[in-house]
């Protein structure tokens, strides 16, 4: 089916079935698209250059949002939305490629709680928190794309299995960043791959929303590891990072990341450090300061704590750089050829096997059927919070929104108060990004996650419903 300029995209989506391809022709779309069937290709056609460009105008909240497995998008220009530019939400097998994406108020290219995920040959810039952010995903390529001026450049939360390469990263607060934080369905971050990128300038100014928790990265990081477990770093070019090429350390880093969670183990271990070039890391030029004066004056104000360094000073202040920065207690990491990089808090780092390469893996990609499969085990509810609200909202922590633990003591057993508000929210607080509508959900899903989030025991921000 072919759409063309004046036509409505979601119509012609919403009147065909599974398997089918929708193909939408150069123009200007002022759209929200949801995709909630399985087997669905919506391929951009470009002619003589010209691209379809879907543009939120800064009045729409989301570009695209997929939730059927074997979704495929291709072929567009997303820009202009207030928070996230292409979404899937716990759905497989999915393919999100040859896409430019700017300016989204949150995140850019953002599936979550999915199995099989390719994102490869997309531009993404000016996204106020992560350029590409693999969310609680399993099985996850991310390989030669284009990531520049926004605040973190690819973000690995909470997800296992994961290579990241052949990407160019430039121009942002960091660069690309593997995380484990507590308080989320899923627990780590475990056997990530980030090899052959070019990882360069990463000093931007951080323009985060002050008090969200990305706001607490510093400018200057090319690659940062916080309580991830078997990262292997190999192959990057990493160049004039002004403060670390590569850090590693647990997840007491960032400002207000402390979280009674027992299942997240909080410190990096079995990382690895292998062959990389890195390059004028650690030295600062006036622009770099500016950026960093603008991070120490956004902490100040959010009323968030400078956080520490591994020697002692605080990260805002203009410590020393070094090519690999290492703290926390963390066991059986290594460094190859130790004494080719500047470092500090790598004491207890043993040597790699200087034969050990990641050569044989060519990619984390799956077995379709594991992609498809749905768990019968997690209730709507819970299903729905981990693919929606976990990019924003964790028990304890502040992430993008409130933590939940505010929410229950606002809303206390108001499951219908919470169900109208996600529905047509407003900005009721200062310093937050106004709440994306989540009405497309349907009343049963909203009522079914609204029930879970009042429901959620604070033992630990464990993440288990009562």
């Amino acid at each position: 089916m072919e759409v063309h300029e004046g036509e409505s995209i979601q119509k012609t989506i919403d009147s065909l079935e599974k398997g089918d391809t929708v193909k939408v022709f150069p123009g200007v779309y002022h759209e929200f698209l949801f995709v909630d069937k399985t087997h669905f290709t919506l391929s951009g056609v470009i002619v003589n250059g010209k691209w379809p460009i879907l543009d939120g105008e800064g009045k729409l909240n989301d570009g695209v949002i997929g939730s059927g497995a074997n979704f495929l998008i291709e072929n567009f220009h997303i820009k202009n939305y207030k928070a996230n530019g292409v979404m899937t939400q716990g759905a497989g097998n999915i393919i999100m490629r040859k896409l430019i994406v700017e300016n989204t108020g949150i995140y850019g290219i953002y599936p979550t709680m999915g199995t099989n995920v390719l994102v490869e040959d997309t531009v993404s810039l000016g996204i106020a928190d992560a350029a590409i952010y693999i969310g609680m995903c399993h099985n996850v390529d991310v390989r030669r794309n284009e990531v520049y001026g926004s605040v973190i450049g690819i973000e690995i939360e909470n997800s296992t299995n994961v290579l990241i390469e052949g990407n160019t990263v430039y121009d942002n607060s960091a660069g690309i960043v593997a995380f484990a934080l507590p308080g989320l369905p899923l627990k780590k971050v475990e056997n990530v791959i980030i090899r052959k990128n070019f990882i360069f300038d990463n000093n931007h100014r951080n323009f985060a929303e002050p008090g969200a928790l990305v706001a607490g990265v510093p400018p200057g990081i090319g690659i940062g590891v916080m309580a991830g477990d078997e990262v292997t770093i190999e192959g990057n070019i990493i160049r004039r990072n002004s403060f670390a090429g590569i850090g590693i350390g647990d997840n007491n880093l960032l400002p207000n990341s402390k979280s009674p969670d027992p299942d997240v183990e909080p410190n990096p271990d079995r990382n690895k450090i292998l062959e990389n070039v890195f390059i004028d890391n650690g030295v600062r030029k006036w622009n770099d300061i500016v950026s960093w004066l603008f991070y120490v004056i956004r902490i100040v104000f959010s009323g968030n704590p400078i956080p520490e360094s591994p020697n002692g000073g605080k990260v805002g202040i203009f410590p020393d750089g070094y090519d690999v920065v290492a703290s926390g207690k963390g066991k059986d990491n290594c460094l190859i050829s130790p004494d080719a990089v500047t470092k500090i808090g790598t004491s207890s780092y043993g040597i790699c096997n200087p034969k050990e390469n990641t050569e044989k893996i060519k990619t984390m990609i799956g077995d379709p059927r594991e992609g498809e499969a749905k768990s019968d085990a997690r209730e709507l509810g819970k299903q729905v919070f981990g693919a929606v609200c976990s990019g924003c909202h964790s028990m304890t922590i502040r992430t993008v929104g409130p933590p939940i633990r505010e929410i229950q003591e606002k809303y206390k057993k108001d499951v219908f108060g919470v169900v109208s508000f996600a529905s047509m929210p407003k900005k009721v607080r200062e310093g937050f990004i106004e709440m994306p509508s989540q009405k497309y959900l349907g009343n049963e899903k909203l009522t079914a996650v609204s029930n879970y989030i009042l429901n959620l025991k604070d033992e630990g921000a464990k993440g288990v419903a009562k």
